[in-house]
Protein backbone atom coordinates (compact mmCIF):
# COMPACT_ATOMS: atom_id res chain seq x y z
CA UNK A 1 0.00 0.00 0.00
CA UNK A 2 2.77 2.54 0.85
CA UNK A 3 4.49 1.83 -2.76
CA UNK A 4 1.02 2.09 -4.02
CA UNK A 5 0.15 5.21 -2.53
CA UNK A 6 3.64 6.67 -3.81
CA UNK A 7 2.85 5.44 -7.28
CA UNK A 8 -0.17 7.09 -7.73
CA UNK A 9 1.40 10.51 -6.29
CA UNK A 10 4.13 10.58 -8.16
CA UNK A 11 2.04 10.22 -11.44
CA UNK A 12 0.16 12.83 -10.08
CA UNK A 13 2.79 15.32 -9.73
CA UNK A 14 3.48 14.04 -13.11
CA UNK A 15 0.44 15.58 -14.47
CA UNK A 16 1.09 18.76 -12.17
CA UNK A 17 2.72 20.94 -14.79
CA UNK A 18 -0.31 19.86 -17.58
CA UNK A 19 -2.71 20.74 -15.13
CA UNK A 20 -1.15 23.98 -14.62
CA UNK A 21 -0.01 25.00 -17.81
CA UNK A 22 -3.95 24.20 -18.50
CA UNK A 23 -4.78 26.56 -15.95
CA UNK A 24 -2.71 29.17 -16.86
CA UNK A 25 -4.09 28.87 -19.98
CA UNK A 26 -7.65 29.25 -19.09
CA UNK A 27 -6.78 32.39 -16.82
CA UNK A 28 -5.02 33.98 -19.62
CA UNK A 29 -7.83 33.42 -22.35
CA UNK A 30 -10.52 34.72 -19.41
CA UNK A 31 -8.50 37.84 -19.33
CA UNK A 32 -8.31 37.97 -22.76
CA UNK A 33 -11.67 37.58 -23.53
CA UNK A 34 -13.16 40.38 -21.58
CA UNK A 35 -14.37 43.27 -23.74
CA UNK A 36 -12.41 46.38 -24.44
CA UNK A 37 -14.07 49.07 -23.81
CA UNK A 38 -11.79 52.04 -25.05
CA UNK A 39 -13.03 54.60 -27.04
CA UNK A 40 -15.16 58.34 -26.83
CA UNK A 41 -19.40 57.63 -26.20
CA UNK A 42 -22.23 59.44 -26.55
CA UNK A 43 -25.27 59.60 -24.27
CA UNK A 44 -28.30 58.68 -26.83
CA UNK A 45 -30.71 60.08 -24.97
CA UNK A 46 -34.08 58.60 -26.63
CA UNK A 47 -32.70 55.60 -25.59
CA UNK A 48 -31.75 55.94 -21.90
CA UNK A 49 -33.51 56.12 -18.94
CA UNK A 50 -32.56 58.90 -16.23
CA UNK A 51 -33.70 60.30 -12.79
CA UNK A 52 -31.83 63.23 -13.35
CA UNK A 53 -33.69 65.95 -15.37
CA UNK A 54 -30.81 68.34 -15.23
CA UNK A 55 -28.73 66.55 -17.43
CA UNK A 56 -28.84 67.46 -21.07
CA UNK A 57 -25.84 65.86 -22.73
CA UNK A 58 -22.71 63.54 -21.88
CA UNK A 59 -19.59 62.59 -23.28
CA UNK A 60 -17.71 59.39 -21.82
CA UNK A 61 -14.19 58.59 -22.87
CA UNK A 62 -12.96 55.09 -21.66
CA UNK A 63 -8.87 53.98 -21.97
CA UNK A 64 -8.36 50.30 -20.95
CA UNK A 65 -4.98 48.82 -20.99
CA UNK A 66 -4.62 45.23 -19.38
CA UNK A 67 -6.27 45.57 -15.85
CA UNK A 68 -6.29 49.47 -15.59
CA UNK A 69 -9.65 51.44 -17.28
CA UNK A 70 -9.63 55.38 -16.74
CA UNK A 71 -13.17 56.81 -17.63
CA UNK A 72 -13.72 60.40 -18.52
CA UNK A 73 -17.46 62.05 -18.00
CA UNK A 74 -18.10 65.35 -19.86
CA UNK A 75 -21.31 66.79 -18.75
CA UNK A 76 -23.38 69.07 -20.09
CA UNK A 77 -26.62 70.43 -17.42
CA UNK A 78 -28.71 73.06 -17.42
CA UNK A 79 -26.56 74.36 -14.02
CA UNK A 80 -23.45 74.08 -15.99
CA UNK A 81 -20.83 72.00 -17.63
CA UNK A 82 -18.27 69.40 -15.55
CA UNK A 83 -15.75 67.22 -16.17
CA UNK A 84 -14.68 63.85 -13.78
CA UNK A 85 -11.69 61.19 -14.70
CA UNK A 86 -11.58 58.42 -12.38
CA UNK A 87 -8.83 55.54 -12.76
CA UNK A 88 -9.43 51.94 -11.46
CA UNK A 89 -7.92 48.66 -11.25
CA UNK A 90 -9.65 45.66 -12.52
CA UNK A 91 -9.03 43.01 -9.27
CA UNK A 92 -8.78 45.87 -6.66
CA UNK A 93 -11.33 46.76 -3.85
CA UNK A 94 -9.44 50.02 -3.41
CA UNK A 95 -9.32 52.67 -5.71
CA UNK A 96 -9.07 56.33 -4.73
CA UNK A 97 -10.84 59.26 -6.45
CA UNK A 98 -13.34 61.59 -5.88
CA UNK A 99 -16.77 62.92 -7.24
CA UNK A 100 -18.25 66.11 -6.89
CA UNK A 101 -15.66 67.18 -4.63
CA UNK A 102 -16.36 63.73 -2.12
CA UNK A 103 -13.67 61.50 -1.16
CA UNK A 104 -14.46 58.20 -3.05
CA UNK A 105 -13.39 54.32 -2.99
CA UNK A 106 -14.48 51.26 -5.25
CA UNK A 107 -14.24 48.08 -5.67
CA UNK A 108 -13.86 46.87 -9.92
CA UNK A 109 -14.26 43.66 -11.13
CA UNK A 110 -15.31 41.69 -14.79
CA UNK A 111 -18.48 39.88 -14.31
CA UNK A 112 -18.57 37.50 -17.04
CA UNK A 113 -18.61 40.42 -19.79
CA UNK A 114 -19.88 43.07 -17.81
CA UNK A 115 -17.28 45.51 -15.83
CA UNK A 116 -18.71 46.33 -12.77
CA UNK A 117 -17.74 49.00 -10.50
CA UNK A 118 -18.95 49.47 -6.60
CA UNK A 119 -18.53 52.95 -4.93
CA UNK A 120 -18.88 54.38 -1.84
CA UNK A 121 -18.46 57.96 -1.79
CA UNK A 122 -18.84 60.46 1.90
CA UNK A 123 -20.38 63.55 1.79
CA UNK A 124 -19.80 64.43 5.75
CA UNK A 125 -22.43 61.87 7.34
CA UNK A 126 -23.92 60.56 4.50
CA UNK A 127 -22.49 58.23 2.30
CA UNK A 128 -23.47 57.90 -1.79
CA UNK A 129 -23.63 54.61 -2.50
CA UNK A 130 -23.29 53.11 -6.40
CA UNK A 131 -23.37 50.33 -8.47
CA UNK A 132 -22.17 50.53 -11.80
CA UNK A 133 -22.12 47.68 -14.35
CA UNK A 134 -20.60 48.80 -18.16
CA UNK A 135 -22.06 46.34 -20.72
CA UNK A 136 -21.25 46.34 -24.67
CA UNK A 137 -23.02 45.18 -27.27
CA UNK A 138 -21.49 42.29 -29.70
CA UNK A 139 -20.71 44.56 -32.92
CA UNK A 140 -18.62 47.07 -30.03
CA UNK A 141 -21.18 49.81 -30.98
CA UNK A 142 -23.38 50.63 -28.05
CA UNK A 143 -21.98 50.60 -24.54
CA UNK A 144 -24.98 50.54 -21.55
CA UNK A 145 -23.99 51.89 -18.08
CA UNK A 146 -26.56 50.77 -15.51
CA UNK A 147 -26.21 53.09 -12.58
CA UNK A 148 -27.79 51.73 -9.05
CA UNK A 149 -27.47 54.85 -6.49
CA UNK A 150 -29.00 55.86 -2.77
CA UNK A 151 -27.76 59.12 -1.09
CA UNK A 152 -27.87 58.76 2.54
CA UNK A 153 -31.28 57.50 3.79
CA UNK A 154 -33.29 58.17 0.33
CA UNK A 155 -34.92 55.87 -1.59
CA UNK A 156 -32.34 53.83 -3.82
CA UNK A 157 -32.93 54.88 -7.37
CA UNK A 158 -31.49 53.01 -11.14
CA UNK A 159 -30.26 55.19 -14.26
CA UNK A 160 -29.61 53.55 -17.77
CA UNK A 161 -27.12 55.25 -19.87
CA UNK A 162 -27.33 53.94 -23.37
CA UNK A 163 -23.81 55.30 -25.09
CA UNK A 164 -23.23 54.98 -28.74
CA UNK A 165 -19.27 54.87 -29.86
CA UNK A 166 -18.24 57.67 -31.88
CA UNK A 167 -16.21 56.86 -34.99
CA UNK A 168 -12.83 59.01 -35.32
CA UNK A 169 -13.50 61.33 -32.39
CA UNK A 170 -11.14 63.45 -30.37
CA UNK A 171 -11.16 64.36 -27.17
CA UNK A 172 -10.06 68.16 -27.44
CA UNK A 173 -9.10 69.77 -23.95
CA UNK A 174 -12.68 71.21 -22.82
CA UNK A 175 -12.94 75.14 -22.37
CA UNK A 176 -12.08 77.38 -19.56
CA UNK A 177 -15.91 77.03 -17.52
CA UNK A 178 -17.71 79.46 -16.98
CA UNK A 179 -17.62 81.89 -14.09
CA UNK A 180 -20.22 80.80 -11.53
CA UNK A 181 -22.55 84.02 -12.31
CA UNK A 182 -23.36 82.51 -15.66
CA UNK A 183 -23.84 79.19 -14.83
CA UNK A 184 -25.25 79.39 -12.39
CA UNK A 185 -28.45 81.36 -11.03
CA UNK A 186 -28.67 83.78 -8.06
CA UNK A 187 -24.92 84.09 -7.79
CA UNK A 188 -24.30 87.07 -5.56
CA UNK A 189 -20.83 86.62 -3.79
CA UNK A 190 -18.86 84.22 -5.75
CA UNK A 191 -19.84 85.35 -9.29
CA UNK A 192 -15.88 84.81 -10.60
CA UNK A 193 -15.43 81.89 -9.51
CA UNK A 194 -14.87 78.84 -12.05
CA UNK A 195 -18.27 77.12 -12.06
CA UNK A 196 -16.66 73.27 -11.90
CA UNK A 197 -14.81 75.24 -8.33
CA UNK A 198 -18.77 75.82 -7.16
CA UNK A 199 -19.57 72.46 -5.62
CA UNK A 200 -15.81 71.33 -4.18
CA UNK A 201 -16.07 75.33 -2.23
CA UNK A 202 -19.85 74.42 -0.77
CA UNK A 203 -18.77 71.13 0.49
CA UNK A 204 -15.73 72.85 2.19
CA UNK A 205 -19.02 75.14 4.10
CA UNK A 206 -20.69 72.32 5.12
CA UNK A 207 -17.72 70.89 6.95
CA UNK A 208 -16.92 74.18 8.10
CA UNK A 209 -20.10 74.49 9.66
CA UNK A 210 -20.97 70.29 9.76
CA UNK A 211 -24.41 71.06 8.12
CA UNK A 212 -25.53 69.61 5.47
CA UNK A 213 -26.75 71.70 2.06
CA UNK A 214 -30.58 72.22 3.32
CA UNK A 215 -28.67 74.27 5.97
CA UNK A 216 -28.95 77.17 3.75
CA UNK A 217 -30.66 76.01 0.82
CA UNK A 218 -34.02 74.76 -0.32
CA UNK A 219 -33.52 71.15 -1.98
CA UNK A 220 -33.33 70.53 -5.18
CA UNK A 221 -34.12 74.47 -5.86
CA UNK A 222 -30.84 76.36 -4.97
CA UNK A 223 -31.50 79.62 -6.37
CA UNK A 224 -33.93 80.43 -4.01
CA UNK A 225 -33.61 82.43 -0.80
CA UNK A 226 -36.06 81.44 1.25
CA UNK A 227 -33.48 80.36 4.46
CA UNK A 228 -32.25 82.90 6.30
CA UNK A 229 -28.51 80.83 6.54
CA UNK A 230 -28.52 81.93 3.21
CA UNK A 231 -28.21 85.40 3.36
CA UNK A 232 -26.06 85.16 6.87
CA UNK A 233 -23.71 82.92 4.86
CA UNK A 234 -23.53 85.47 2.06
CA UNK A 235 -22.45 88.28 4.58
CA UNK A 236 -20.03 86.24 5.83
CA UNK A 237 -18.57 85.36 2.78
CA UNK A 238 -18.18 89.57 2.08
CA UNK A 239 -16.48 89.78 5.63
CA UNK A 240 -14.07 86.96 4.89
CA UNK A 241 -12.88 88.45 1.86
CA UNK A 242 -12.84 92.11 2.87
CA UNK A 243 -10.46 90.93 5.58
CA UNK A 244 -8.29 88.88 2.87
CA UNK A 245 -8.19 91.96 0.57
CA UNK A 246 -7.09 94.31 3.08
CA UNK A 247 -4.98 92.31 5.90
CA UNK A 248 -3.30 89.34 3.39
CA UNK A 249 -3.00 90.38 0.29
CA UNK A 250 -5.71 88.90 -0.95
CA UNK A 251 -4.60 85.68 -0.01
CA UNK A 252 -7.51 83.32 1.65
CA UNK A 253 -5.90 82.98 5.05
CA UNK A 254 -8.90 83.18 6.82
CA UNK A 255 -11.62 81.28 6.08
CA UNK A 256 -15.04 79.59 7.55
CA UNK A 257 -12.86 76.82 9.33
CA UNK A 258 -11.24 79.76 10.78
CA UNK A 259 -13.75 80.48 13.24
CA UNK A 260 -16.42 77.91 12.99
CA UNK A 261 -13.92 74.69 13.30
CA UNK A 262 -16.96 72.31 12.97
CA UNK A 263 -19.45 74.74 14.87
CA UNK A 264 -22.58 76.39 13.19
CA UNK A 265 -21.72 79.01 15.53
CA UNK A 266 -17.77 79.88 16.38
CA UNK A 267 -16.97 79.87 19.83
CA UNK A 268 -15.73 82.72 21.61
CA UNK A 269 -13.87 80.88 24.56
CA UNK A 270 -11.87 78.39 25.39
CA UNK A 271 -13.79 75.23 26.87
CA UNK A 272 -13.33 73.99 30.53
CA UNK A 273 -11.42 70.91 31.10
Amino acid sequence: MHWRYITVNLSAMRLLPLLTFALSASLVLAQTSSPNLTGIWELDMQKSRLTNAALKSLLVKIDQNGAEITTSFRAHTTAGDGEETHKYRIGSDDNRNTTHGAPMKSSARWDGDALVVESVAKFQDRELHTNDRWTLSKDGKTLTFVERHQFGADAAEEDTFVLAKLVNATWAPMQAPKPAREAFKNIQVLVDLPSDRLMPVMMAFTKALNVKCDHCHVPNEFDKDDKPAKATARMMLTMANKINTENFNGHRDVTCWTCHRGNVKPETAAKEN
